[in-house]
């Protein structure tokens, strides 16, 4: 394969891989964002209904109760866990999900001769699938019907 060759190859796979690992961090955002909210929200139902009654009338034990609860409600460690757990998992669900132009792209990018020209024409043809499917709608099911 000639110099051409290797350019286009590496030139595809290095497309085809920045296409897949931006979808990843986008689609990653979001679920963080989605599941931390989801945790918070949990969290906060737990405690609140834990601290609405009280074993005996009395002051200070109610005062102990809203600091503690307070303190429990502004901990930050909740949303973080929510956060990071969240990014790995959309992280990797949408690299679960682009399994092909992954192994495509890492092909075009990491093969030599036929391997990678079998990358970039197989990132070709899962690009031009993508367009068929999703931007014309061949091959997909209608909701209207």
């Amino acid at each position: 394969m000639g110099i051409l060759g290797t350019v286009v190859c590496r030139t595809a796979g290095a497309a085809g891989m920045g296409a897949v690992l931006y979808d990843a961090c986008k689609i990653a955002k979001e679920n963080s964002n989605r599941y931390s909210q989801k945790l918070d929200a949990d969290h906060f139902e737990r405690i609140h209904a834990s601290t609405r009654t009280l074993e005996k009338e009395s002051p200070v034990d109610n005062a102990i109760q809203e600091k503690v609860k307070n303190f429990r409600m502004n901990t930050p460690i909740v949303n973080t866990y929510g956060k990071v757990k969240g990014f790995i998992s959309g992280f990797f669900n949408s690299l679960g999900e682009n399994i092909l132009p992954v192994s495509f792209a890492s092909l075009a990018l990491a093969g030599k001769g036929f391997w990678a020209k079998l990358g970039a024409w197989g990132l070709a043809g899962s690009l031009i699938y993508t367009i068929a499917r999703e931007g014309f709608g061949f091959g997909k099911h209608n909701p209207m019907n």
